[in-house]
């Protein structure tokens, strides 16, 4: 109903009012019909609606033109022979009064603030909704040929992405791509050929063949990144080899260590001289040219959106309501979310369409997304959870347990493994990289109240939801986020449009909304319904000196820290160390020596002079070369490389650790910052990189190239930035010729 009932309802006791008496002039024939029979369902919902002596369900009334609650109610009950009947004190005795015959009364009307299609010219004192019953759109799409645009998009994003692929294999070979962490097999051994298909037995190293404890289900795929019906090139290894490699190939089946691949002749210029050299004695590699399964399953979940109602939200015809019996039907559960947290969740349920929840770090996202889960499956809703990555997934169905201890933040404490609320699918658990999620969840959506799923992995689900709960939802783009949409009534979209955007293969993504994620498009600043959402405002992560870069600038100072957290002894919790250094390129990606030499020694001293273990010590840094090449030095130089977690910024997105160490990279005269000073994703990945760390986080970089960005394109950001830290003392100049090693 609406919000301004759930505001009544918290005012009102059954005990402390008494049952109306009404005058003839009440019961007579008013202006309008009044839906009293939504309203009473929705209050017969409540527990503290119900009367303490009889069996009614008293609906508080309002005053007869403004939306004060009064002492008053009427009683509703659905008599067994009469039906539903409302009561009222008349001539000293109570008056029943059939649901039709009072729905046209003058006392109905004092029920009518009660439901959605109402609202008061002023609302009570003391009632501040941040949202209003019945949101309007602001900013509507006026170009109807939005979900056409979003085909274009697709088909733009997969030429794109083919591009780079095979732009990337001409300069690289399969072992190398490896290395560097793209999807490549390194070594394929060809062991039969048989109509057009050439059947290959991946070559492993002695690494691999011990990693692998005789599991080969999925081995190929999670170690390779490569699956069924991509289309690969296959690399050639022979110096003498045709020039006409790599070719393209397509990937018909995966068993074991055996890949099945069929050439795509027709792209091939030499056929005669490749067909030689796979049928000799060569070993090939192969690397990923392109997945087709996500951009098919985008194109299908498009086309499914023109027939579904949910379009005429996402071009703003449609007014949104907040009157869902969810909220009424469920009780809260986790008893120590905090106000603005169980605001959320009320407002989730109550959605009849769409919901956004804006959780900046640290905020109790995921916690507060798990009690909407909890309650819409009690209100016997059929829930759907989304994320765009494997890794956001796991850690929403089960965060930090392990198979002793659940997490009490995830939705496996709750699950048929936990408390055994709710039968939980994750939907290709094999795949999963959480071993406890591997273990104990079965593919098995059908027999689930909640379905756990990927956003390109939910086309798969063949049943509609009730719900769709949408996590890091302003890392997936709006077409990615259109397979789970199609396949729901409502949403709820979870997410921080100041972190990490959606990537784009495009090498201008448009400006237009699909280029971005379903949350800016239909809920940021300029968003389809802008204000049809809230922020969440209590961080409970972060030191504040760590948490106060990322909140004057990010967040318009609007976070506050909820509880106390300690630095490490004897250090601040924020500080930077400027250092220059040689920049040198590798492969496309760029390392700086000298910054990885100092990001090991104050690694070591961190081991050496506090307390934290290495596993909760992570490192930072905008490339994927650098991340390499300090993996390479910590394991060398520290007796607990293996522990630690050292990754570009992108992956650490979700993650959180004691003591970060941030390895800007980036040293030269000209200011060019590289990924920091790009002004779409530059300062949002900055913001990751600050917010990932509780206790510590020291920024390692030259903050003289920070301070002069001689593009201007996050000129101001980085000068408040390098002002920050030298203001504050906790600037710390660095000599290279003092570097340990």
């Amino acid at each position: 109903m609406s919000l301004l009932f759930e505001y009544a309802t918290d005012q009102f006791s059954p005990a402390d009012a008494s049952l109306y008496t009404a005058s003839e002039t009440d019961l007579s024939t008013g202006d309008e019909a009044i839906p009293v029979r939504p309203i009473a369902t929705f209050a017969s919902h409540h527990a503290d609606l119900s009367h303490p002596d009889r069996d009614w369900t008293c609906i508080p009334l309002h005053s007869v033109d403004t939306a004060t609650p009064t002492d008053e109610f009427v009683a509703y009950t659905d008599h067994e022979v009469r039906g539903e009947l409302f009561l009222v004190y008349q001539n000293g005795s109570i008056e029943p009064i059939a649901a039709d015959q009072f729905r046209d009364t003058h006392l109905a009307t004092r029920m009518r603030y009660w439901h959605s299609d109402y609202l008061p010219d002023t609302y009570p004192p003391g009632y501040n909704a941040p949202i209003e019953d019945r949101e309007a759109p602001r900013n509507p799409v006026t170009d109807t040929a939005l979900l056409s645009e979003f085909q274009t998009y697709i088909a733009d994003e997969r030429a794109a992405t083919r591009a780079q692929n095979e732009a990337r294999a001409r300069t690289n070979t399969a072992r190398m791509l490896y290395d560097r962490g793209d999807a490549a097999i390194p070594r394929l051994q060809c062991q039969a050929e048989e109509a057009g298909e050439y059947q290959f037995r991946v070559d492993l190293d002695p690494a691999l063949e011990d990693r692998r404890n005789d599991d080969w289900a999925y081995f190929v795929e999670n170690e390779f990144g490569i699956y069924q019906e991509n289309e690969v090139l296959i690399h050639a290894d022979a110096d003498d080899a045709p020039h006409s490699f790599p070719v393209a190939a397509e990937v018909t089946r995966i068993r074991g260590l055996t890949i099945w691949l069929t050439v795509a002749w027709e792209t091939v210029e030499n056929t005669g001289a490749v067909r030689a050299y796979l049928h000799g004695e060569h070993t090939v590699g192969c690397s990923k040219r392109l997945n087709p399964v996500p951009f098919d399953r985008e194109r299908a979940a498009v086309k499914m959106l023109r027939e579904d109602p949910f379009r005429e939200v996402l071009v703003g015809e449609r007014l949104l309501t907040f009157s869902h019996e969810a909220a009424a039907l469920s009780e809260p559960h986790d008893d120590e979310l905090n106000q603005e947290q169980q605001l959320a969740v009320e407002y989730a349920l109550l959605a009849h369409d769409l919901f956004c929840i804006h959780g900046p770090p640290g905020t109790g996202k995921t916690r507060t997304l798990v009690e909407i889960v909890r309650r819409a499956v009690d209100a016997g809703e059929r829930v759907l959870v989304c994320t765009d990555s494997n890794q956001a997934l796991d850690n929403l169905v089960a965060g930090n347990s392990t198979s002793d201890t659940p997490d009490a933040g995830s939705l496996h404490a709750y699950g048929q493994h936990g408390t055994d609320e709710f039968r939980l699918a994750r939907v290709n658990a094999g795949r999963s990289m959480q071993s406890l999620v591997e273990q104990r969840y079965e593919n098995s959506p059908a027999e689930a109240d909640v379905v756990a799923a990927t956003n390109s992995s939910a086309a798969t689900l063949p049943d509609n939801f009730d719900l769709l709960v949408l996590d890091e939802a302003t890392q997936a783009t709006c077409t990615a986020s259109c397979i789970p949409l199609a396949r729901v009534d409502r949403a709820v979209l979870a997410g921080d449009h100041q972190q990490l955007p959606p990537f784009s293969a495009t090498e201008t993504p448009p400006e237009s909304a699909y280029g971005l994620s379903l949350f800016e498009h239909l809920y940021a600043s300029g968003g389809v319904y802008e204000a049809v959402g809230l922020q969440l405002k209590t961080q409970y992560r972060m030191h504040p000196d760590i948490a106060y870069l990322s909140n004057r600038e990010f967040y318009d100072d609007s976070l506050r820290t909820g509880r106390v957290v300690t630095t490490l002894t004897e250090r601040p919790a924020l500080e930077g160390y400027n250092i220059g250094g040689s920049v040198s390129v590798a492969d496309t990606s760029r390392v700086n020596n000298t910054e990885a030499r100092l990001v090991v020694q104050l690694i070591q001293s961190l081991l050496t002079d506090t307390d934290v273990p290495p596993e909760k010590i992570g490192v930072i840094t905008p490339y994927a070369a650098h991340a390499r090449l300090l993996r390479d030095l910590l394991d060398k130089h520290t007796e607990h490389a293996t522990a630690l977690t050292v990754d570009t910024i992108d992956s650490f997105q979700g993650s959180e650790k004691t003591a970060i160490i941030i390895s800007l990279v980036r040293s030269n005269a000209d200011g060019d910052l590289g990924f920091l000073g790009r002004p779409t994703d530059g300062p949002r990945r900055l913001n990751v990189a600050l917010t990932r760390a509780k206790r510590y986080c020291a920024v390692v970089g030259d903050f003289h190239t920070l301070r002069y960005d001689s593009d201007g394109k996050c000129t101001e950001l980085y000068q408040r930035f390098t002002e920050h830290f030298e203001s504050t003392g906790r600037l710390n100049d660095v000599d290279p010729a003092f570097l340990s090693f």
